[in-house]
């Protein structure tokens, strides 16, 4: 499928955090040009192979690999953010969302996203309906490591409840999300609700 990040590994204490350290702008390399269509994590991300926080996510490098080698993504023209398929583990992004989303957003996601790889691959369901989005154990631990990782690349509470005001949860289940999480004591006045997903 896609390419894997084999001889790309990020060494402790270097890599993620110098690269991100050196790109506070243009923090990742998005390729943006892309049509509808099904594509690799690499075609996309093309630096993807680099984000030390993979490291946090998966279990080893082999699995990692696997990973970016195999999870297909696919880019899709109707309105929708990212999400991953429950039945086969691919990921979609909205071919809008994916012009138009920040950096910092495309990025936060992606990781939310393959924290629901990893889930998949342990054979969970990432859709459990008898609970709401904001109750879901899988979103809740994906949202932690994003929480954590929007943190340490600078993103201040008030970005981070920004990220979490999605357009598919109610005001008083975003309000719940962003206490749980513990990044509710600077919210701005006035949110930006993410487009629509599946």
């Amino acid at each position: 499928m896609g390419a894997g990040c084999k001889g790309l590994t990020v060494k402790e204490g270097q890599g993620h955090n110098n690269v991100m350290a050196n790109r506070k702008k243009n923090m990742i390399r998005i390729n943006r040009r892309v049509k509808p269509g099904q594509y690799g994590l690499t075609d996309v991300f093309t630096d993807i192979c680099s984000y030390g926080i993979l490291r946090a996510i998966f279990d080893d490098a082999k699995e990692l690999e696997r990973v970016m080698k195999h999870t297909k993504v696919f880019i899709v023209g109707h309105p929708h953010v990212m999400s991953v398929d429950n039945g086969d583990g691919s990921i979609n992004i909205g071919l809008e969302y994916l012009k138009s989303a920040s950096d910092e957003f495309l990025y936060l996601d992606i990781i939310h996203e393959l924290c629901h790889v990893k889930q998949h691959l342990e054979g969970r369901n990432l859709y459990d309906r008898h609970k709401t989005y904001v109750d879901r154990e899988t979103e809740i631990e994906a949202y932690e490591v994003t929480v954590q990782e929007a943190r340490r690349i600078g993103l201040t509470d008030s970005d981070i409840c920004n990220y979490l005001h999605v357009s598919w949860i109610t005001p008083e289940e975003h309000k719940r999300l962003v206490r749980r999480l513990g990044c509710g004591r600077k919210q701005t006045k006035k949110q930006n609700k993410r487009p629509p997903s599946i």
